[in-house]
């Protein structure tokens, strides 16, 4: 018997093949074309001629309707050398986020109890995890289960799987696979930032990129250096006028004596505006 821990069992009375499995190749991916609880109903009525290893739900729930050492009929000529998972939603969906992980967990214990590998599979002749199109007329001819955008998230299980196996958090690095100016355009030109009150376009561009800022301020710190400069320029000029006026006149010291009353008075500024 091979029931996985992380299931909801669900046996089903009918709709397997009992001791039916004669392998395990791999996982294949299918769609339900409904709901989790309306498929759980139809493989339990011995009309439906049709089950499945495992199920999830569009939320995160993942049944499981026949023991792995059991034949289910899900995909025809792949029956025997298949595990089959169905997928809650419809032809076209993608599967959400938790679909994947819970997806990923049964190819995870899949690669653990029957050594699948942690590999997409494109044909019935390959190992790892496959989805039900690939079996063409000999699994019934589902062209459209489960649809492109399902395969194409194929590798994603694949990867999520590969994280669980090896102990690591099944969500991905949200960084893994950024480049530097990635994160760079991320940190530095994403349109975030509250413009300055200042701007004169703050009301219809109330934010900007912070590298928008960051030039701002260094546009504002050149002016105030400017500023600075030509008012040192100024109040040097007339202290040499004085001197020529009156030879006890130490430029230097006056010079001094006039940048400290003005650090002064800046550093009163700064600390308490009110006073």
């Amino acid at each position: 018997m091979a029931w996985f821990s992380s299931a909801t069992r669900r046996p089903i009375p009918v709709n397997y093949t009992k001791g039916g499995q004669s392998s395990v190749r791999g996982v294949v991916v299918h769609i339900m074309a409904g709901t989790l609880a309306g498929t759980d109903s139809w493989f339990r009525n011995s009309r439906a001629q049709a089950s499945s290893h495992f199920g999830t739900g569009k939320t995160g729930a993942l049944y499981q309707w026949v023991d792995t050492a059991d034949r289910a009929w899900a995909q025809a000529g792949g029956n025997t050398s298949w595990l089959s998972v169905e997928n809650e939603g419809q032809g076209g969906d993608s599967l959400t986020e938790a679909q994947l992980n819970v997806n990923a967990e049964v190819l995870a214990w899949a690669h653990k109890v029957y050594d699948v590998p942690l590999q997409v599979a494109s044909s019935p002749s390959g190992k790892g995890l496959g989805y039900h199109a690939m079996g063409g007329s000999s699994w019934g001819g589902h062209t459209s289960c489960p649809g492109p955008k399902i395969v194409a998230q194929l590798p994603e299980i694949v990867a999520r799987a590969k994280r669980l196996v090896a102990g690591q958090d099944i969500e991905e690095d949200p960084l893994a696979g950024m480049t530097k100016k990635d994160i760079y355009d991320a940190v530095w030109r994403t349109d975030s930032v509250p413009a300055p009150e200042t701007s004169s376009t703050i009301k219809t561009n109330p934010t900007w990129q912070a590298v928008s800022v960051l030039s701002d301020i260094a546009n504002r710190v050149r002016g105030t250096e400017a500023t600075v400069n030509a008012q040192s320029a100024t109040i040097k000029t007339l202290a040499q006028a004085l001197a020529k006026q009156d030879t006890k006149v130490d430029v230097d010291a006056l010079m001094q004596r006039i940048t400290d009353a003005i650090e002064s008075v800046t550093v009163r500024l700064d600390v308490d505006p009110e006073k």
